[in-house]
């Protein structure tokens, strides 16, 4: 006796058997479709996240240690010349001849004593110097004041600084000397408005003084005989 082929029945029961395997598979498969996206995202996401963390460094180095801040402002104000000097009769200076012209340190004394200077020692240069300019001027610290309104007197002088420790000054007459200027001339020079530089970013002005030779130089006067002061 033969079997009977099975029928439409059976054909439908034997796909429901099979379709569950086949769910799982494809469950399967999705879950690695799902992981393989979100593993891709994570590295996608992490590489965005690094370069934000790491382009602003590149984008903007930080600044060297040490980096120089602004300079300091350096303005240009206007001066009046005689601000803050002394006046005449507050300034005690010596005045002494460099020259071999008899005479020139006397009468520059005299001249500045009409002028309200305060006249101490009057003599040849005891440094023995040969001064070129109209009148060294030699001061120290304290004195440095009243060396600046000399000089205004004796338009050319030259400033130096001997490092004494006194206010007075000595005003040595030299070669180029011819007269102490007139006074209305001295009074315009120190009411002058002048331009100054002025702030903490103004440029260290260089000096324009120097020191002078030791005690002991050569006199001046060749002849043997010094000149009268």
């Amino acid at each position: 006796m033969s079997t009977p082929a099975p029928g439409p029945r059976q054909s439908r029961s034997h796909r429901r058997r099979r379709s569950p395997a086949v769910s799982i598979v494809l469950v399967v498969v999705g879950m690695v479709v799902l992981f393989a996206a979100g593993f891709g995202l994570s590295v996608i996401i992490r590489g965005a996240g690094g370069t934000d963390a790491g382009g602003g460094g590149a984008t903007t180095a930080p600044a060297p240690t040490g980096t120089s801040q602004a300079p300091e402002p350096c303005v240009t104000v206007t001066v009046t010349p005689g601000a803050g000097l002394p006046t005449p009769s507050q300034v005690t200076t010596n005045v002494y001849n460099s020259t071999d012209r008899a005479g020139l340190a006397a009468g520059t004394a005299e001249e500045l004593q009409t002028r309200g200077f305060i006249i101490g020692t009057i003599d040849n240069d005891p440094l023995g110097r040969a001064v070129s300019a109209p009148a060294e001027i030699r001061h120290g610290p304290a004195g440095l004041a009243s060396a600046t309104l000399m000089s205004f007197y004796i338009p050319g002088s030259v400033l130096v600084d001997d490092a004494r420790t006194d206010a007075t000054i000595d005003t040595v007459i030299g070669a180029a000397f011819t007269a102490v200027a007139p006074q209305s001339e001295v009074d315009a020079a120190l009411l002058a408005p002048s331009p100054s530089p002025s702030g903490p970013g103004c440029p260290t002005p260089t000096p324009t003084t120097q020191a002078p030779p030791p005690t002991g130089a050569a006199d001046p006067d060749t002849s043997g005989t010094a000149p009268a002061p």
